[in-house]
């Protein structure tokens, strides 16, 4: 099927002329047709013609709900959403898709006025798109490294990060040394996350439009950068942002979802809808109220914490987390000045002092202590007594050719 996208720019043009269009290859390796004039009468015979819309103005998330509570929202996908991400339900277009994992259904957010702005310009000029799909997920990596890498473009200004096969985000700040805040900040949630959910890449493959120090931004992100240009996804479009009332005509009807979403079902529950309309707007001025009082309150915690550290430690110009920068000064300082911290060789060293009485090889590295073949009548007490000062134990190999290592427990 040939698939025909045009890229749309932030801010809306008032003509498509001069506004790129690609078509990807159908046979695997075939080049893609490309042009400048994205006019009716100047694009080639396709089957589908889609937007590629800008990455920061689609918001890619998840919904984790049943298929019987989806058509209890009676197809109002934004009030779902309205708690976890802190939108107006009724100024954003949600759209669904398909689960890859049981109940889990990616879904996109974009503003409605900008959307139908696009689709009016697109009409006016003779074209009735098919889909719509942010340019996130448009793009990912060769076959050989795509494997559980991130893949990101950036314009130097600009940019996006593909992270999943439904989900990404956009970038908007950094330079040839220093990756945006956003790609620092998704990298650090997913270190939060649990090893087996798979959320840390093993590396970021970078498609870069200006020049970029992939050592410099590696050592930042502590991750690997890899600068490769990115292919076209060769799989369907993952998500359509025109579902609902702004399904493509050609389409005709988009099953159980459709039906939930159209004017005769939703016109049977006018009553409810609007007193569900009252309560909502209640609840959403409530919640805007409070979201007010606690932003207020966060920024007037940053501004103080911010505040005592440039007192305290003048010389720092880049302050991105005081509170972490802080604790990781005053650590320098105390080793600086002698100080042990847990963790150090000889605070690890002293820890075991007295419970051992010799070892066949010592080995000390990354903020581990190893020891080999440790004099310890009771393995059992040693662990107790090493838990007591803030260390983990581990052995390995069987009496008389046994290691144990010692690391600093985890907060």
């Amino acid at each position: 099927m040939k698939r025909l996208f045009i890229s749309l720019p932030d801010p809306l043009p008032e003509s498509l002329d001069g506004i790129a269009w690609r078509l990807p290859g159908v046979e695997p390796g075939a080049q893609s047709e490309q042009g400048l004039s994205a006019t009716a009468v100047n694009l080639p015979n396709v089957d589908e013609i889609w937007l590629a819309l800008p990455a920061g103005r689609v918001l890619l998330s998840s919904l984790t709900l049943s298929r019987r509570a989806l058509r209890q929202l009676n197809g109002a996908l934004g009030n779902a959403l309205e708690d976890q991400l802190m939108l107006d339900p009724t100024q954003v277009h949600v759209a669904l898709g398909k689960a890859r994992v049981p109940d889990v259904h990616p879904v996109a957010v974009i503003d409605i006025a900008w959307l139908e702005q696009a689709l009016a310009l697109c009409r006016r000029h003779g074209i009735e798109p098919f889909g719509a799909i942010p340019e996130t997920l448009l793009w990912s990596a060769v076959a050989e490294v795509a494997e559980g890498h991130w893949c990101a473009r950036w314009r130097g200004h600009a940019g996006f990060v593909r992270s999943a096969a439904s989900a990404g985000f956009a970038l908007d700040d950094g330079d040839a040394e220093t990756p945006p805040l956003a790609l620092q900040l998704a990298l650090a949630e997913a270190r939060r996350q649990p090893a087996t959910s798979g959320s840390l890449p093993g590396g970021i493959v970078l498609e870069a439009e200006v020049d970029v120090d992939a050592a410099a931004w590696s050592r930042q992100l502590d991750c690997p950068v890899l600068l490769q240009s990115l292919r076209a996804d060769p799989l369907p479009p993952a998500i359509n942002l025109l579902q609902g009332p702004y399904a493509s005509r050609r389409r005709g009807s988009s099953g159980w979802f459709a039906d939930l979403v159209s004017r005769q079902h939703l016109a049977k529950y006018r009553l409810a809808a609007g007193i569900a309309a009252a309560a909502l707007a209640v609840h959403v001025l409530g919640t805007l109220a409070d979201w007010a009082r606690l932003s207020h309150e966060n920024s007037q915690l940053r501004a103080e914490m911010r505040q005592v550290f440039q007192e305290t430690f003048p010389q720092t110009q880049a302050i991105v987390d005081p509170s972490l920068q802080m604790r990781r000064q005053l650590a320098d300082l105390r080793r600086a000045r002698g100080y042990v911290e847990n963790g150090d060789f000889l605070h690890a060293v002293n820890a075991i002092a007295g419970q051992v009485s010799g070892v066949n090889q010592l080995s000390y590295e990354n903020s581990r202590l190893t020891l080999v073949q440790p004099l310890a009548t009771d393995m059992n007490g040693l662990q107790a007594a090493l838990a007591t000062q803030g260390y983990q134990m581990t052995s390995q190999g069987e009496s008389g050719n046994q290691s144990v290592t010692l690391e600093r427990s985890q907060p």
